[in-house]
């Protein structure tokens, strides 16, 4: 009889065990599908910002870019994927680019003018410079015409500059020592360890720097019909406002309110909708057991 009472006894334990693993289960699974739950109608709402067409305004507008951020190839084509969806919307009428920006990449710059020019032939293209568009930035705008400027915006800055620094004394303090090895007498023209002969630096000035300073000066000298030779007395890496080379490197001096009033005169009732271009983030499934359920979680897990 006692051996049965303990046998009885010890199957109840074991059904108790049982049904509390069960239990568990049973929470987990309601608790995961809770979660999925959540993550889906995010995904839902993300799908539905996404898949829905670029600007929603329903009346026809001009986008508003503002480039303000250092040129780099990287950056234009961000800008550029965006003017090129935004080209195809019928109700995009033009695009208006507020400059503030001290330049960048040669390249960059070079590739965003032709593509604004390009781009102008078939939606107008509207520049303004609100604080700044010096160097690549001014070889961007020169693609445009009339350059619209604040009274007190910086322009200018024409010219080709390649920094470099010399860490040899802080690298010899340090016991940092440079030892590289290369094929080919120019393949390294210039060490950071120590500062540029005189024969390194004419190799980098005759086939980098004025290379790409003639290529600078002959771009913005057609596109602002003026000869080389007179854009020299402005191309010296000197900086201006806007007032003081009115007519030359700049068209006309507005505000950006005054110029907005104008667009709005040639298109009627438009919009200004500024482009944004932080990207969409993706909400993928990430399961936390940090809210009230996850507790309940843990409480059942570690039992």
């Amino acid at each position: 009889m006692e051996n049965y009472n303990a046998e009885n006894e010890k199957l109840k334990a074991e059904l108790k065990i049982f049904k509390i693993k069960a239990l568990k289960e049973k929470v987990i699974l309601f608790g995961v599908i809770l979660l999925i739950m959540a993550e889906l109608a995010a995904l839902g709402v993300f799908l539905k910002k996404t898949l829905k067409p670029e600007i929603s305004s329903a009346k026809p507008y001009v986008a508003v870019i503002n480039i303000n951020k250092t040129i780099t190839v990287d950056y234009i084509h961000k800008i550029m994927n965006k003017m090129d969806r935004l080209k195809k919307d019928k109700k995009c009428k033009e695009f208006l680019l507020i400059f503030n920006t001290p330049g960048g990449s040669p390249s960059a710059s070079d590739e965003f003018n032709a593509y604004l020019k390009f781009l102008n032939k078939t939606k107008k293209v509207n520049v303004y410079v609100e604080s700044m568009a010096a160097s690549g930035g001014y070889y961007i705008i020169s693609a445009i015409k009339p350059i619209v400027a604040n009274k007190n915006a910086v322009v200018g800055s024409i010219g080709v500059i390649m920094p470099h620094y010399v860490i040899g004394k802080l690298a010899k303090k340090l016991g940092v020592e440079e030892d590289d090895i290369t094929v080919g007498k120019y393949k390294k023209p210039i060490s950071l360890f120590k500062k540029a002969s005189p024969a390194q630096k004419e190799y980098i000035m005759n086939n980098l720097l004025l290379p790409t300073y003639d290529n600078f000066l002959k771009t913005v000298a057609k596109d602002r019909n003026i000869s080389v030779d007179k854009l020299k007395k402005y191309a010296d890496g000197k900086i201006f406002i806007a007032t003081k080379v009115k007519g030359v490197l700049v068209d006309n001096i507005s505000t950006l309110t005054e110029f907005k009033n104008e667009i709005k005169k040639r298109l009627g009732d438009v919009e200004f909708v500024n482009i944004n271009f932080d990207k969409k983030k993706f909400p993928y499934l990430n399961i936390k057991l940090d809210s009230d359920l996850g507790e309940l979680l843990k409480g059942y897990l570690n039992q």
